[in-house]
């Protein structure tokens, strides 16, 4: 009986301890749950494929990501380094930041689902994709996020880097074999989702610089194959892959890594290449190893985004055989003659032809495979979180500006 009734005693006095301990228990990861949303830091999503941390300051100056105002009288200091994760410091005028993020956390993802991953379970604050399918995925998953287009700059053009200094690729018509039988409709409709436009050079029909009338380089299988038969590029010994001289027709192609679109554009180009016979090897790489091989130019072909100015000096950088920002290893003596030429002219109207004899030529030579130029990205803001991101005309607010919510 005794016994009995000590049992009941403990069990009441666990309940009374357990009716205390809950509550508080409950309340302590309130308050850690509200320390997290109360927390002043802004943090950025962003791939380590896509962007190279160490361009993180070139990046924010060149308002990519829009972190300060123009007129902002403070200071942007970074204040910590790891391979995932880069944190800038902001300091106000006067120490007095008013509700606005205190700091700047930039998060590094090894692929572009574990960075939708992240934005879906409210992980991060802000983050760009040119993915239509990862901003359907997210759009889908909560409403949390506040998704809006961008566009992007002029002459922002997609395309396969051919190494023109490799023992295959140095032959123009080889080069423009490759190009030929890439099916860009296929790519533009059914990836890109019709969000960009067919490139035929380094500058977009959109400038006044243009040159008129180049070679649009249209998915044609017959003119591929005619151009490397040309080249006596046959399959000899009947396994499928094209050779000469015994040397099979095998290159790979770099990409970035853990991005979504660039692996299912790459993925299409194998296809066609594998119907012409070529054996590609996909090779994605970080944005740092791509920089790296590019300067070095050790690579075969890669596919990439490339910024190209409507100037004269963009050109000489890029295409003269003698520059070390020529990372396509392009040689033709006619191309630096016209740029020779070019800045010795005077009048605008001599130079805007010589400019587009210019584009002529390469556009002629095919060093690279000019595919697209993309005119749209998206980007995510945690509506959860701030009570103020954009203007009255929804155009993106820097970082400084933006208020947590109270």
């Amino acid at each position: 009986m005794f016994k009995n009734s000590t049992i009941i005693v403990f069990f009441a006095l666990t309940l009374a301890y357990l009716s205390f301990l809950v509550p508080q228990l409950s309340l302590a990861g309130s308050t850690k749950k509200f320390q997290e949303r109360k927390s002043h830091d802004l943090i950025v999503g962003e791939l380590l494929g896509r962007v190279d941390p160490d361009d993180l300051d070139r990046l924010i100056e060149k308002n990519y990501y829009p972190v300060l105002s123009k007129n902002f009288a403070g200071q942007l200091n970074c204040v910590s380094v790891s391979p995932n994760e880069i944190i800038y410091r902001i300091e106000y005028p006067l120490n007095n930041s008013n509700g606005h993020p205190q700091q700047i956390v930039f998060k590094f993802f090894e692929t572009e689902q574990s960075l939708a991953a992240a934005i879906i379970t409210d992980k991060i604050d802000f983050a760009i994709t040119e993915s239509e399918k990862i901003a359907q995925e997210v759009h889908n998953a909560t409403t949390a996020f506040f998704i809006y287009f961008r566009y992007k700059k002029q002459n922002f053009v997609k395309m396969l880097a051919y190494n023109n200094a490799h023992f295959i690729l140095r032959d123009k018509n080889v080069r423009k074999a490759l190009t030929y039988s890439i099916n860009r409709e296929y790519i533009l409709n059914k990836i890109l989702k019709t969000q960009a436009y067919y490139a035929d050079g380094p500058i977009s029909e959109k400038s006044k610089f243009h040159a008129p009338g180049l070679e649009e380089y249209k998915f044609s299988q017959r003119k591929a194959i005619q151009f490397l038969r040309s080249e006596h590029w046959k399959d000899t010994n009947g396994d499928g892959i094209i050779d000469k001289n015994g040397m099979p027709f095998r290159i790979a192609i770099a990409y970035e890594k853990g991005v979504l679109l660039e692996e299912q554009i790459a993925r299409r180009i194998k296809i066609d290449w594998n119907k012409l016979g070529v054996d590609m090897i996909r090779n994605p790489m970080t944005k740092d190893e791509m920089k790296a091989n590019l300067a070095a130019r050790d690579y075969d072909v890669m596919l990439m985004n490339h910024q190209y100015q409507d100037n004269i000096e963009s050109f000489r950088k890029n295409f003269m055989s003698t520059s070390k920002g020529n990372f396509l290893a392009y040689n033709n003596k006619t191309t630096d003659k016209f740029i020779r030429i070019y800045q010795k002219m005077d009048s605008f109207a001599s130079r805007k032809l010589m400019f587009q004899a210019i584009q002529d030529r390469i556009n002629k030579d095919n060093p690279a495979a000019f595919l697209f130029f993309l005119w749209l990205e998206r980007y995510f803001v945690n509506r959860i979180k701030f009570e103020n991101f954009v203007d009255e005309k929804k155009t993106l607010l820097p970082f400084t500006e933006w208020k947590f919510r109270k």
